[in-house]
């Protein structure tokens, strides 16, 4: 038994900038994709971290499972079952810490469906400000249905690593300076060699991953890379460390900034319109963030899958 994707969706920068508005779209998107509706939703995760003037209560989760609609009033649905949400925030890999929890709960029934939401963008909301250098990312969301197989495709387990010493990126709040403007306010401060120490630490945790799933050296062959995007060529250059075809890894496109904590789907959404993923056995999802830390998984996919859902 193993954990699936069901649909897949993202949420383009517009006028709004709205973390809640990307990831409620999104995840509206993903279940009619799924040809379901709200009510058949479990659990909702959100696992975006930079959020309208930097609102901390209540749980952005609420708030989106709201937007959505996800069983507001579960004892007039006909099968009253009623619905959680909740925000597990851990950067560029919160997606796949959502994955190995979504998966721990479809694997005990306590689930039948989990959605998994992201969605990033400037405290103020101002669509000029979004992948800057004083802030990078993109202001944009996506959005990934989760469900139960009982054959053997789908994701592996999750693996986490981490490093000590210096976090690498550091989103704060300066509240002694920021004074009154302290909703708008965000500052990421960035370490030079950041980049360059993700990349070593995405290529040990994506060999340990490759290795612990036993895919070895021909089999690499056959698997697709999809990973953070904290630099335009991040993929890229992680691939060419791995021995992989160029052209084994996705880089996000048409996108100003990081997609950070959606580059996942991102990445797989991009890759399924290209149809990129025939003749590929697996998937390898890697994310590194600060920490550093870093979260990595196999996804086996169907033979000459056209897709990433069963």
């Amino acid at each position: 038994m193993a954990t699936v994707i069901t649909s897949i969706a993202v949420s383009r920068p517009d006028d709004t900038v709205s973390a809640i508005d990307y990831a409620a779209s999104a995840g509206t998107a993903c279940l009619e994709r799924a040809g379901l509706g709200p009510c058949d939703v479990d659990v909702l995760i959100n696992v975006g971290v930079y959020r309208d003037a930097n609102t901390i209560e209540p749980a952005i989760a609420a708030l989106v499972q709201k937007r959505i609609g996800i069983n507001l009033d579960y004892m007039r649905a006909p099968d009253k079952r009623a619905a959680f949400s909740f925000d597990l925030m851990n950067g560029a890999c919160g997606m796949l810490n959502a994955v190995q929890t979504a998966g721990a709960l479809l694997s005990t029934g306590s689930a039948r469906r989990v959605l998994v939401v992201s969605a990033d963008t400037h405290p103020s909301m101002d669509v000029r400000r979004a992948g800057t250098d004083e802030f990078p990312y993109a202001s944009t969301g996506a959005a990934l249905l989760l469900e139960r197989t009982d054959d053997h495709l789908g994701f592996g387990r999750v693996q986490h690593r981490s490093l000590p010493g210096p976090f690498g990126v550091n989103g704060h709040l300066p509240l002694r300076e920021v004074g009154s403007d302290g909703r708008n306010t965000i500052v990421i401060d960035r370490d030079e060699d950041a980049v360059d120490r993700m990349l070593d630490f995405a290529v040990d945790s994506a060999r340990s991953c490759l290795d612990t799933e036993g895919v070895g050296q021909a089999a690499v062959e056959r698997t697709l890379l999809i990973s953070s995007q904290p630099a335009p060529a991040f993929a890229c250059r992680l691939a060419e460390r791995l021995g992989l075809a160029a052209d084994s890894a996705v880089t996000v496109q048409g996108l100003r900034g990081d997609p950070h904590t959606s580059a996942l789907v991102y990445g797989l959404s991009q890759a399924q319109d290209a149809r990129r993923l025939a003749g590929y056995e697996r998937i390898l999802f890697l994310t590194v963030g600060a920490g550093l830390s870093s979260a990595a998984a196999i996804y086996r996919l169907p033979v000459a899958a056209e897709g990433a859902g069963r």
